[in-house]
């Protein structure tokens, strides 16, 4: 009885193996039928790392035969070239524990292929008995990858580079300019001194040369000053005071701040005083010296007898500033000049007109502070236009703008 028994159970467990087997191999049919419709390189394992079939793209990537493939071990084929130390820690340590993983990276000197990245995607199915493993070659897009990666780091590292350089400029042009300034400032004081008659009477040509002497002394004091206020921009050191401003109030400052030079060139300014307040919000400081410092600007490249022309319009969101001169004009080709630093533009009045090419470039660093912007358009032997926009105040409603009919002029 006890024999008989045995035998049933014994029966029964080879009956079950036998279906097993049957139901495996019907799962490597299924499975191959897929494996042809992938157009990447796939095999099929058995738990043993056994290669149980594998699809055509695998072995033209790889140039194995099926018959050197089918049965093999996965580490023997190709004359053990997948015998790869980063695969054994995936299908015998990783993949074991985890049953699915995707987008594993291994990288190996294939005797036949050469160095190549492979992206592998692997998953267990039928009770850990089969192996699905996706292969994926990488190679270039890896190699892109790493390049970029080191370029991108060279990038950096030139940036910074070049970013401090520029940083010792900036404080090299500031403390010069601040060393530059304090014994220019004393010259200044004693050619005053001696002018007034300090240290007696002077003869004709003495005060002469004094004269030229100051000249050149203020003119070296505005460079010095043109430094320092472009170091300050430059090193972020620059910060707006905002409020809500008249802009009016800030043309007509600098069109009295301008009268002496204007009356000099025999030049008049006109400016349309519209009846409104024109409301923005502005650091009226800074403000008033960018608008100085295009209107002279104006001024210096204008002939003697011309006028400059300034209007003010603004909506809700801009209030906008044009400065017009019927000067020398403007080459189109030079136009991507003009608010670089230390830009001059060659023009029948370069040689006349002294400047450091820095005060256009100051304007527009100034402006970007106020979310504003600067704009030309010029024509040679023409004129030109500078436009200034800035934010509008939102503390004031803007209405309908009128002007005056008289006109301000100098």
């Amino acid at each position: 009885m006890s024999n008989s028994k045995h035998e049933q159970s014994t029966q029964k467990m080879l009956i079950n193996q036998g279906n097993r087997i049957v139901a495996l191999k019907k799962q490597i049919v299924y499975y191959k039928e897929i494996t042809e419709t992938i157009r990447e390189p796939f095999i099929i394992l058995d738990s043993d790392l056994n290669v149980v079939t594998a699809n055509l793209a695998f072995y033209r990537k790889f140039k194995v035969s099926k018959s050197a493939t089918e049965s093999k071990r996965i580490y023997e084929l190709g004359n053990n070239q997948w015998d790869a130390p980063e695969l054994r820690i995936l299908l015998e340590n990783i993949l074991p524990t985890h049953r699915i993983l995707n987008s594993y990276a291994v990288t190996h000197n294939f005797p036949k292929l050469g160095l190549k990245t492979i992206l592998l995607n692997a998953r267990q199915v039928d009770s850990k008995q089969l192996i699905l493993l996706a292969m994926e070659d990488v190679t270039d897009q890896w190699k892109l990858k790493i390049d970029s990666a080191e370029m991108t780091k060279n990038l950096i590292e030139q940036r910074d580079k070049l970013q401090g350089l520029n940083d010792a400029k900036d404080e090299f042009i500031s403390l010069a300019s601040h060393q530059l300034r304090t014994p220019a400032t004393a010259v200044k004081q004693y050619v005053d001194m001696l002018q007034m008659g300090y240290a007696g009477p002077l003869t004709k040509k003495q005060l002469t040369m004094l004269g030229v002497a100051s000249k050149n002394n203020e003119r070296q004091l505005e460079i010095i000053e043109d430094l320092l206020r472009v170091a300050k921009v430059d090193a972020g050191k620059v910060y707006l005071n905002k409020s809500s401003c008249n802009v009016v109030l800030e043309i007509e400052k600098a069109i009295a701040g301008q009268a002496v030079l204007f009356k000099t060139r025999n030049q008049t300014v006109e400016f349309d005083k519209p009846k409104a307040k024109m409301m923005a919000s502005i650091d009226p400081k800074l403000m008033l010296m960018v608008l100085e410092n295009v209107l002279d600007n104006a001024g210096k490249y204008s002939r003697v007898g011309q006028r400059v022309i300034i209007n003010i319009h603004q909506d809700s969101v801009n209030t906008i500033i044009t400065i017009q001169d019927y000067g020398v004009g403007i080459n189109k080709a030079d136009m991507p000049k003009l608010f670089r630093k230390f830009s001059r533009i060659d023009n029948p009045l370069t040689d006349s007109v002294k400047g450091t090419g820095l005060g256009l470039y100051w304007a527009k660093k100034i402006l970007d502070l106020h979310e504003g912007t600067i704009s030309v358009t010029s024509k040679k032997n023409v004129g030109s236009e500078f436009q200034i926009s800035t934010p509008t105040s939102t503390r004031v409603m803007v209405g309908a703008v009128g002007f005056e009919p008289t006109t301000n002029q100098l």
